[in-house]
């Protein structure tokens, strides 16, 4: 397997390490991908993959690694299970740079993406089921089942789905959980893989400070980043070599 040839899921660095190490990763990741994808003829690959897009994710990427070099100082917080702000900062982050990773590969293979033909129904009849569900609506409207304000809502409902699974889902708006379902479905990565991504979604979510939940603690937070890095050394990979000629 390629994966165990870029990372052999240890973290033996430290934290002034790991953060040396992403911001060098990251800048062969974002040099390779413009020149990988100014071969690409697809001309939608070469319009999200630019260099406008990059040097965000570069600077994204500076962030977090202010953050991860902080752990050094910080880690300790974890013997008190205090929940600072500044580790809730490097998982939203992380996230974000986790989600854009996943949509860059995508979007360089953007041809493939579309033939998957993900979420949609094949050989769906849109129209007919529209009007045959709209016209059940109306008939418990007119039995008293329904009234018109739900019936409202349950034809939006409908619709909604509908479009759902009819219409393509563009990369840049699938959002960090559904493309950890793709490419689990599609097996692009491994199940251990994949549980390292749904710890990032997870930990991710702690910005909806509303909810109760338990934040992962600054060791699973270098752990991910240092996953992170693998991450991007796997789409290295997987891209194809550059034309010399």
């Amino acid at each position: 397997m390629p994966n165990d040839l870029i990372w052999d899921g240890e973290v033996n660095c430290s934290w002034i390490e790991l953060s040396k190490l992403l911001l060098a990763t990251c800048r062969e990741f974002t040099k390779t991908m413009l020149e990988t994808v100014s071969f690409s003829p697809n001309v939608e690959s070469r319009s999200l993959i630019s260099k406008e897009c990059m040097i965000r994710f570069e600077s994204l990427t500076e962030v977090l690694a202010k953050i991860i070099e902080s752990g050094e100082y910080y880690a300790d917080e974890d013997l008190f299970r205090n929940q600072s702000a500044l580790k809730l900062n490097g998982w939203i982050v992380l996230g974000s740079l986790t989600e854009t990773t996943l949509q860059i590969f995508l979007a360089f293979y953007m041809d493939d993406y579309k033939r998957s033909n993900w979420k949609q129904w094949d050989a769906f009849q849109a129209e007919p089921v529209k009007r045959l569900i709209s016209q059940s609506i109306q008939d418990m409207v007119k039995n008293g089942y329904l009234d018109h304000s739900q019936a409202k809502s349950l034809k939006c409902a409908v619709n909604d789905k509908i479009k759902e699974h009819t219409r393509e889902h563009k990369v840049e708006k699938i959002m960090l959980d559904e493309l950890v379902q793709f490419y689990s479905e599609l097996n692009l990565l491994d199940n251990d893989d994949i549980q390292d991504l749904k710890t990032i979604q997870s930990n991710r979510n702690g910005i909806h400070s509303f909810q109760d939940r338990d934040l992962g603690d600054w060791t699973e937070l270098k752990h991910s980043t240092r996953f992170f890095c693998y991450l991007l050394k796997w789409v290295l990979f997987c891209l194809p070599e550059i034309p010399t000629e």
